[in-house]
């Protein structure tokens, strides 16, 4: 690293502000309870990186895994409307934050808003990522609510794309062969775009399905619905 004049890094860091970044990152990137919220540390893993050439050095630096800090980064990425949350520290986990600033920019602020209410929990931000990108025209509000509904009832949704020239009858009838009417709540279609949804006991068969066959959930059902599971 090469300094000039005291200074290190393109935007001129001094190394007493990199060293400050370093020990404030180590004090609030290990503790449940932080003095920084997460966008005053993403400011400090930017010096940092800056300072002493890039993430891995940094990483090495304060004992956190590069992918943590890249996690910690994205929080920079929220809309601004969203953005208020974390800088108000009403949302302080980073796993949350980061997952917001992965929706479009126009869901961001009623998942935010959502989240800060506690009404969503880092489970229902992973499946709302998941339900909006098999629906992406679906209002968020809609998307929320089904989420917050399957979760209330116990229930388990997956949505999947019906194949050109096969018949949703077809697709139903393997899901009941293989995992049970009675752990099927619906199996439905529009627009080709499928929803399988499974009480507890359906979830629970799926997953032990797919743990046998090695298999993710996700896996397992594309191929029930090609059929190359029956």
């Amino acid at each position: 690293m090469h300094k000039q004049n005291g200074r290190s890094g393109k935007r001129g860091y001094s190394q007493s502000e990199v060293e400050d970044a370093l020990a404030g990152l180590i004090a609030s990137t290990k503790r449940i309870h932080r003095k920084l919220n997460l966008l005053q540390i993403a400011k400090k893993i930017e010096i940092a990186r800056k300072g002493l050439g890039n993430l891995k050095k940094v990483s090495e630096a304060i004992g956190l895994s590069t992918e943590m800090l890249r996690q910690f980064s994205r929080v920079t990425k929220l809309a601004p409307k969203a953005r208020r949350f974390v800088a108000r520290g009403v949302i302080q986990r980073v796993d949350i934050a980061d997952r917001i600033s992965r929706l479009p920019p126009g869901d961001q602020f009623p998942v935010a808003q959502a989240v800060a209410r506690g009404d969503l929990n880092t489970d229902d931000v992973r499946a709302i990522i998941t339900f909006r990108k098999n629906q992406p025209k679906l209002p968020i509000s809609k998307v929320i609510s089904r989420v917050m509904s399957s979760r209330n009832i116990k229930e388990y949704v997956v949505q999947f794309l019906v194949p050109p020239q096969e018949e949703m009858k077809n697709i139903e009838g393997r899901f009941s062969k293989l995992i049970g009417q009675d752990g099927i709540r619906s199996v439905t279609a529009e627009k080709r775009m499928g929803t399988l949804l499974l009480n507890k006991d359906g979830k629970n068969r799926l997953e032990l399905i797919a743990k046998k066959k090695g298999l993710t959930k996700r896996s397992l059902v594309k191929e029930i619905i090609s059929g190359e599971v029956k």
